[in-house]
């Protein structure tokens, strides 16, 4: 299986930083990241670039990188409409 580090979606970007270290982000689109909590929630977590910052996209904790792709798309789709 191929190492995926990013996707472009729906037109956003979703980064899969390795090790959870925040790469820079696309300056050019929307852009999230995906990270894994290990530590402590065993979950993922959804960031988004705004204001220059990385920051929580939703307080919602997700079970797979796959819903944290599908919350990705979703608030994507809000803010082009």
């Amino acid at each position: 299986m191929m190492d995926i580090d990013n996707i472009i979606i729906s037109g956003i970007r979703i980064y899969f930083p390795p090790d959870n270290v925040l790469p820079e982000p696309s300056k050019d689109m929307l852009t999230f990241a995906v990270v894994f909590d290990a530590d402590t929630l065993k979950q993922y977590l959804l960031l988004v670039h705004k204001e220059n910052k990385w920051q929580m996209a939703t307080q919602q904790l997700f079970g797979s990188t796959a819903q944290a792709i599908t919350a990705a798309t979703k608030i994507g789709k809000r803010i082009w409409q």
